[in-house]
């Protein structure tokens, strides 16, 4: 008897008994449809009113009816952001109702009848927040259980942020010259710089730098150097600049970029995801720095080496962001954020001088001031 003949056998029955294995582990319990593979769900709302529908599921067909009871449960949120490093805010009650509280899953089957959730105004809705909705399993007339992981779906949002941004030029960089005026800023053991960026053409000629915003030789976030592509991202204090080399960006396309000082290290990240870094030896940020000239958006190096493009949501902050904190507020924070010392949303000028200025949101009265009367402006619109 040939050995492969032999082992068929015992390789059948070891799958007989894994797959019976496989089925005794399997129990009946409910569950929400979508929580199954996560346990939240976003929900874009471009117009109102904006419907969502959800079921319940059973992971086994049911003999009869399921009835099952749903609530709205707020509480849960804080849970769910301490978890997922979020920080969602539940939407006034009244700006949504659920066509049902109870559904069933009808004898036969293991998915529920349709709930349909619908946002029917925004009113009192604040600009920049992401609201979440958890909707949660509050009972079950019969004798299945829920499996707890997925008994909540968490029902996240999606409001679109509108805006705008400013054009920076050779004849319209930003100036901050009350950073230099305060010594709280000459050595700050970590910072985050952040903005939006938009670039209508990257730097043909030599040097090839596109300064995006901070001060030369200190605290800088650029497009190109001599060994870096003019389409590509650099972040520079001395002689640490690590280069995001490897991921180019595009013209006509808003990105969102935040350079962090933690004080070990000197990180870049694009759209909120992690692009390059090196480490540091612990050295501070003195933001209060007039070297070449101190602290400018659209450029560096004496009022140099100039943008060709558009700047939003510009921010300076005391301390070192997380990844979770970056990505979760791209489009707009509240200007009495903790460690927060700059912000220059840039969706608004005012006369100045010959030029112009852009109010600090904060009110610590570093306000931006720009060389053009009456500034370019482009509309955005970001979820």
């Amino acid at each position: 008897m040939k050995l492969h003949n032999l082992f068929s056998p015992l390789i059948m029955m070891a799958a007989v008994m894994t797959g019976c294995q496989e089925s005794a582990d399997t129990y009946p319990a409910l569950y929400m449809t979508d929580a199954q593979a996560r346990p939240d769900r976003s929900v874009a709302v471009d117009e109102l009113p904006t419907t969502a529908k959800f079921t319940v599921s059973s992971s086994v067909v049911v003999g009869q009816n399921v009835d099952v009871e749903l609530t709205v449960c707020p509480k849960l949120l804080d849970g769910y952001n301490a978890k997922y490093g979020k920080n969602y805010q539940m939407p006034p009650m009244e700006s949504f109702k659920l066509s049902s509280t109870t559904t069933t899953i009808q004898a036969g089957y293991n998915t529920s009848t349709d709930v349909e959730f619908s946002l029917t105004t925004m009113d009192g809705f604040k600009e920049g927040v992401t609201y979440c909705v958890p909707i949660t399993i509050k009972s079950v007339k019969g004798s299945l259980s829920v499996l707890e992981p997925s008994r909540t779906l968490f029902l996240v949002l999606k409001t679109p942020v509108i805006s705008k941004g400013i054009y920076l030029g050779p004849s319209n960089i930003y100036k901050v010259e009350a950073f230099q005026e305060d010594s709280d800023l000459s050595a700050l053991k970590e910072i985050t710089l952040e903005t939006r960026v938009y670039m209508n053409q990257f730097k043909d000629s030599d040097p090839y730098i596109s300064s995006i915003m901070g001060i030369e030789g200190e605290c800088a976030m650029r497009f190109g150097d001599v060994k870096v592509p003019k389409d590509c991202l650099q972040i520079c204090h001395g002689d640490y600049q690590p280069a995001a080399a490897d991921k180019p960006l595009s013209l006509h396309k808003w990105y969102h970029i935040a350079a962090v000082w933690t004080g070990s290290t000197w990180d870049l990240y694009i759209d909120g995801q992690y692009a390059t870094g090196v480490a540091t030896q612990g050295e501070t940020i003195n933001l209060s720095s007039n070297n070449s000239g101190g602290f400018y958006l659209g450029a560096s190096y004496g009022g140099g080496r100039p943008l060709d493009g558009y700047v939003a949501e510009c921010r300076v902050w005391k301390r070192a962001l997380s990844q979770s904190e970056i990505a979760n507020n791209m489009n707009y924070v509240d200007p009495q954020s903790d460690g927060l010392v700059a912000y220059w949303r840039m969706n608004e000028w005012e006369p100045y001088g010959s030029g112009n200025r852009v109010v600090d949101l904060t009110g610590h009265g570093y306000d931006a001031i720009g060389g053009d009367q009456k500034p370019l402006m482009i509309d955005t619109k970001w979820n």
